[in-house]
């Protein structure tokens, strides 16, 4: 059929390495910083919390994707359970999910290129270079988005192997080497609330890359087998590599100096470099801007399909649902590029100027919040749904409730007292969200009649 994306083109062990572009472990041993500076000691419990949370969520999506697969993703899921209204509000939360990904990664490695070449080096780099730097990885990365869904997923499968391989060594070694062994990182030392702010900032946020691969259900082969298999596969491969990672940063670091561990910018360089030493160090500076291609690749595939797919239902012009000759969303992806490109030079250019270099990490918090409440509202929208469309009691009730509990109690413990950037975080979740509810008016004539449960 034409404008249709490729059939059977990914593998279930091809959809385990697509999703887990966006899971990078090696982004742990960086992004924990987000973590830390909450949890601080406890941060491997926050990641044991995330993991468990992801779980609970990693049913709702595992039960969904036995029933429907498509391009649509969540707002697939949501629209089977609640109709189209609640699929249009989703699909667009998830927008600005993926969006949030994207900016808060690039933020991220412009935040630490400078300190990370400085520290190893001695040699004080503009930080524009970084800039520069993650632009030349990026373009292969969207050019492989261009080209369609096998290119970007064979590519995964390579890195995300060497990575893995890298990351646990590399944890062994510092834990191995380190005195400061305890399991008193796995219990609340720094108190519920900034338990639950590490896990709003971090934590979870590090496991909810496994729905990428959700928007895979026209590409993958057997996909109301292989997703939720996939998913369940991803999540006990990134939670045993996660709490390895967090448990040897931490106590690599020195449990009674967490305090300092998120201000020095650059913890992971320091605890490699310290105990593994210098060249292990650079490497690892090295292969940190290698897996901006798997996370870019990961969040532009999943972004571009579910963009595709509103374009196909109504929830967006038309012309956004065109598939190039290699079967890609190639309009979608140009959208993407636009707003991307837009919303990153724009929100860089307010942060850096009202922050100096400080406004890396004020930005990269920011939308790491944004991006975590958009998924958890995601997430509690679904987990409703399965509870409404629900078989199984423990399955489609129980589990999707304990689910949204946790969710919620996160949610209350990050509002409590927020300060900045949390308020203008929280601030702009609630315009985005109130946006989204015009555009549904505004479309509501326009939306076509979509069975979601044909698939």
């Amino acid at each position: 059929m034409e404008n249709q994306l490729k059939s059977n083109a990914v593998s279930f062990h091809g959809l385990i390495f697509q999703g887990m572009g966006q899971l990078s472990p090696l982004f742990t041993f960086d992004g924990i910083i987000s973590v830390a500076a909450f949890a601080q000691g406890a941060s491997p419990l926050a990641f044991l919390v995330g993991l468990i949370a992801s779980l609970l969520t990693g049913n709702t999506l595992y039960q969904f994707s036995k029933r429907t697969a498509s391009a649509r993703g969540y707002y697939g899921y949501s629209g089977y359970a609640f109709g189209k209204h609640a699929g249009f509000i989703t699909g667009y939360l998830y927008l600005i999910y993926q969006l949030a990904n994207l900016i808060f990664i690039l933020s991220f490695f412009i935040m630490i290129f400078n300190p990370a070449i400085l520290y190893l080096t001695g040699i004080n780099v503009p930080y524009y270079y970084g800039i520069l730097l993650i632009i030349a990885i990026s373009i292969p990365s969207f050019y492989a988005i261009y080209r369609g869904i096998v290119p970007s997923f064979k590519s995964q499968i390579t890195i995300n192997i060497i990575e893995i391989i890298f990351v646990v060594a590399i944890s062994v070694i510092i834990i191995s080497s380190s005195s400061d062994n305890t399991l008193a990182v796995f219990t609340p030392i720094s108190g519920y609330k900034n338990l639950f702010l590490g896990f709003i900032t971090g934590s979870f946020l590090a496991y909810t890359g496994y729905g990428s691969i959700v928007s895979l259900g026209e590409e993958a082969q057997a996909p109301k087998r292989n997703i939720g298999l996939s998913i369940v596969a991803m999540l006990l491969i990134i939670g045993v590599l996660d709490l390895l990672i967090s448990y040897a940063l931490v106590i690599g670091f020195g449990v009674s100096n967490m305090g300092s561990f998120s201000d020095t910018v650059i913890p992971a360089f320091i605890v490699i470099k310290n105990h593994i030493g210098l060249y292990a160090s650079m490497f690892f500076l090295a292969f940190n801007f290698f897996i901006i291609y798997t996370l870019f690749n990961t969040i532009g595939t999943a972004i571009t399909r579910n963009i595709y797919s509103m374009a196909r239902d109504g929830y967006l012009p038309s012309t956004f649902s065109k598939l190039n000759k290699h079967n890609a969303p190639q309009n979608a992806l140009f959208l993407l590029l636009g707003i991307f490109i837009s919303v990153g030079i724009i929100s860089t250019y307010v942060f850096y100027g009202s922050f100096n270099v400080g406004g890396f990490l004020y930005q990269f918090i920011f939308y790491a919040t944004i991006s975590t409440l958009s998924t958890l509202i995601i997430h509690i929208i679904i987990n409703s749904g399965l509870t409404k469309v629900h078989k199984s009691f423990i399955f489609d009730i129980l589990v999707p409730s304990i689910s949204t509990v946790i969710i919620l109690i996160a949610i209350y413990y990050a509002i409590s007292g927020l300060s900045f950037p949390f308020t203008y975080a929280l601030i702009v979740m609630g315009l985005y969200i109130i946006f989204a509810v015009v555009m549904d008016i505004i479309f509501s004539g326009k939306k076509k009649n979509v069975d979601y449960r044909s698939q």
